[in-house]
Order: C-alpha cells, then sequence, then structure tokens
C-alpha cells in the first residue's frame, strides 16, 4: 500500500512537471538559446560595470616631488625591496604593493619641472592617496619649488574630489643637515601661506576671482595642513636607502588600502 502511495507520488510529480514545462520544440530550443545568451551578456554587462566602478574608485598611490627627494629609491623599497640606482627619469613607473589579500599601485612620477605636472595629469584619476617626498637635508633652500608643487597637488579638482590622505614623506633623515618632519611641516605651512595670496592675486589679474578650488585653508587665518577638512595630510620621517624606518608608510598604506 505504502509502495503503490509513492508509486502515485512520483507519477503525480512527473505529470506536474510536464505540465508546467512543456516539451521544446524546434523553435523553442532556438528561443532558449537565444534567451540564455541574453542572460550570459547581461552578467558580463554587470561584471564589467562592477569593475570598472571599482577602477574609478582608484587604487593607486602617486609618489610626487621634485628631482633627488628620493622617491624612486621609496618606490623600489615598498614594490620591490630593493636599493636601486636611479636617474632623473621621464615617465612614469607603475609596481604593486601587496598586503595579503589586499594590494595597491604605486606610481612613481617623474620629479623634473618640465615634465612633472604633466605626469601628475596623466595619472591623477587612479589615486586613492598621494605621498609627497621632500629631501629633508634641502629642504631649506627647495622650499619655494616643493611649496609650490605641494599647493598645485593639493588644489587639483580631482585630489579634492577623490584622495583623502596624503603623506609627506620627510626623506633622507640620515643626513647631517637634516630637518624634522614638524619643522618642515611649519616650513611649509609659512610658505604656502605666502603663496596661496600670490595664487590668488594672479588669478583676480586674469578676472577668475579667488574659490575655493584654488584657495588651501581658511579665509582670514594662517595656512595650517589642518585645515584642509576632509583631506588629511600627514608627515613623517624616513631614511629609503636601504629601507629603514619604512613601517610609518607601511601602516598608512595599509590604512588607505
Amino acid at each position: 500500500m505504502a509502495d503503490q502511495a509513492r508509486l502515485k507520488k512520483r507519477i503525480s510529480l512527473k505529470e506536474t512537471y510536464k505540465n508546467l514545462v512543456p516539451e521544446l520544440t524546434e523553435d523553442g530550443l532556438v528561443w532558449a538559446q537565444v534567451a540564455a545568451a541574453l542572460i550570459v551578456g547581461l552578467l558580463t554587462l554587470v561584471l564589467l560595470w562592477r569593475l570598472l566602478r571599482g577602477a574609478a574608485k582608484g587604487r593607486g598611490v602617486l609618489l610626487v616631488g621634485l628631482c633627488e627627494s628620493g622617491k624612486t629609491q621609496l618606490f623600489s623599497q615598498l614594490c620591490h625591496g630593493v636599493d636601486v640606482i636611479s636617474v632623473t627619469s621621464i615617465k612614469e613607473s607603475a609596481g604593486t604593493y601587496a598586503m595579503g589579500k589586499k594590494s595597491l599601485t604605486l606610481y612613481d612620477l617623474p620629479g623634473h619641472e618640465r615634465i612633472r605636472y604633466a605626469a601628475f595629469e596623466k595619472v591623477k584619476k587612479f589615486a586613492r592617496g598621494i605621498i609627497f617626498t621632500v629631501d629633508s637635508g634641502t629642504i631649506q633652500k627647495d622650499v619655494r619649488d616643493v611649496a609650490d608643487f605641494l599647493y598645485t597637488v593639493l588644489c587639483d579638482g580631482m585630489v579634492q574630489a577623490k584622495v583623502s590622505r596624503v603623506l609627506v614623506v620627510c626623506n633622507k633623515q640620515d643626513l647631517t643637515l637634516a630637518r624634522t618632519a614638524p619643522l618642515i611641516q611649519k616650513t611649509l605651512e609659512k610658505e604656502i601661506n605666502l603663496l596661496r595670496v600670490t595664487k590668488a592675486s594672479q588669478l583676480q589679474s586674469v578676472g577668475e576671482g579667488s574659490n575655493n578650488n584654488t584657495f588651501l585653508g581658511k579665509q582670514g587665518q594662517d595656512f595650517e595642513f589642518s585645515h584642509l577638512g576632509p583631506l588629511k595630510v600627514e608627515f613623517v620621517e624616513t631614511v629609503a636607502k636601504g629601507g629603514e624606518n619604512l613601517s610609518p608608510i607601511s601602516t598608512w598604506l595599509q590604512q588607505l588600502a
């Protein structure tokens, strides 16, 4: 009796399936294949959209600064763990900084004044963070050039829209005349305080006026990096050659990822 009940149940399920899903004719099979192809196509588009959306958010870190500030040495240590004999480059280099399952793409940009801005414009769309390297031994004589470049980077509209953190690396701390990070920060703040007045005057002279995208800090107050709102600027000391004391940079990169 129980066997007959199970048999009737199986027959009933089979008949129900046939009623709900009729056998496909040749035309029906063609339409089923078309439907399957459309589903695969839509899934592919969704995956591509997600990948492009992730790329748009940026997984890159730009290493910028003047020539001989130690960018390439730092880049080589972070990406490959070795020192490198560097020469003035004419194009950017890219490498991967791996942190377990996470990774960031580091871009080492040329520091020569004739090409630094063009290189920055080329890759800034990939930036999640920026590492600005400074030669701690020559900052006193190079401060105007350093401040001008840093000012331009911080004023950039795409940087203000996409980048949340900037790390100023005070490199070459092993030099006898190296300035400390707090002193370099104060020196740059004073120079940018003068520079932003000059820049604002230049804009007014051509009829553009001043605006939030070109004036850093707070109106009516001396410039401080802490005034930059959501854009966080930090200073650390390091010696890129030999990979000495890179832990502050590694920690910053891990937090950024």
